[in-house]
């Protein structure tokens, strides 16, 4: 078999330590960031809001960087979605009640905090329709395209893995009509994994848990995959 290309195009960088897999494994990992995240004007009323607000959602590691240069430490309550922002945040000092996988967990288990007034400190990207009614947003942040892509030909086959990490991203790849039909896809959840479908059809690796490090070893185990059909 040849050797196996993955393109990385999340913001954030694959973890070293699964990079390391991935070349015992006889793949080779390539990083074409496809959006850069942003903040804007709405990051300035952070601290005036969030003192309104019983508890704080975080639900990204980008959102959990910006936060804890601007909140008085351990002044908040957070819930967060993913353990690297929850991980972070209490490295920091700050006071992290419940950390859950992802944004419909977290939804589920504030279905019965009805009693508390609780802020969303989120993406301009995120899906606002799952929180229950006591949850308001504060979109601060948000994808832009990251100008510097440079992937542009149809250059991807069957020994190519392109892993996408949010439906924006998708959308700016199919922006720019590079073919993808010959390769395997990887995306970090099922909501990813089902905006690519709305473009074609075909295989995607989705891990049952969307944190990097489950995606990653979704990677992982597709490549064994590949390695046993090869020596079978």
């Amino acid at each position: 078999m040849s050797e196996v290309i993955i393109y990385w195009t999340l913001q954030s960088k694959c973890p070293q330590e699964w990079t390391y897999l991935f070349t015992e494994s006889n793949a080779i990992l390539s990083h074409y960031p496809l959006i850069t995240l942003n903040v804007n004007e709405k990051i300035s009323t952070i601290n005036e809001q969030a003192g309104n607000y019983d508890a704080l959602i975080i639900s990204s590691q980008f959102a959990a960087e910006k936060i804890s240069l601007i909140l008085e430490t351990g002044k908040h309550t957070f819930y967060t979605v993913g353990s690297k922002a929850g991980s972070l945040l209490r490295k920091l000092g700050h006071k992290v009640i419940h950390i859950s996988e992802n944004s419909k967990d977290l939804a589920n288990h504030l279905r019965d905090k009805v009693d508390m007034k609780i802020l969303h400190l989120s993406s301009e990207k995120s899906n606002f329709d799952i929180w229950p009614p006591n949850v308001s947003a504060l979109p601060f942040y948000g994808p832009k395209e990251n100008l510097n892509f440079n992937l542009t030909a149809n250059i991807f086959d069957s020994n190519s893995i392109i892993v996408f990490g949010s439906p924006s991203a998708v959308d700016i790849w199919f922006k720019k009509d590079i073919n993808t039909s010959n390769a395997t896809i990887a995306t970090i959840g099922s909501t990813t994994a089902n905006h690519f479908s709305d473009y074609v059809k075909q295989f995607i690796i989705v891990p049952e848990i969307s944190t990097i490090n489950h995606l990653c070893e979704a990677i992982h185990n597709h490549l064994k995959h590949l390695e046993y059909e090869r020596t079978e």
